[in-house]
């Protein structure tokens, strides 16, 4: 076994780690979503009562799941990922 080195990252890229370039992101709110899903032709709307959750052919979906919706026609498209903006 060979001793660490005093570099982590260079130890790590021996072990045959790898350093992957993360994806910017895009932060969004609810109403930012429903606005994207509209433009790519997808009917999704606030669900009666509520201004939390969401409708979209029928179901009731949290933010999360809306933003994952999005998100697969976002890859679709090659653009950069949504997520929530706190």
């Amino acid at each position: 076994m060979n001793p660490p080195t005093l570099d982590p990252i260079a130890d790590f890229i021996q072990k045959g780690g790898r350093i992957v370039k993360l994806q910017q992101t895009i932060p969004v709110t609810g109403p930012e979503v429903l606005d994207y899903l509209v433009s790519c032709g997808l009917s999704a709307n606030y669900s009666p009562g509520s201004s939390r959750l969401y409708l979209f052919k029928g179901r009731v979906l949290s933010l999360r799941k809306l933003i994952k919706l999005a998100n697969e026609h976002r890859l679709e498209q090659q653009l950069p990922p949504f997520v929530a903006r706190i």
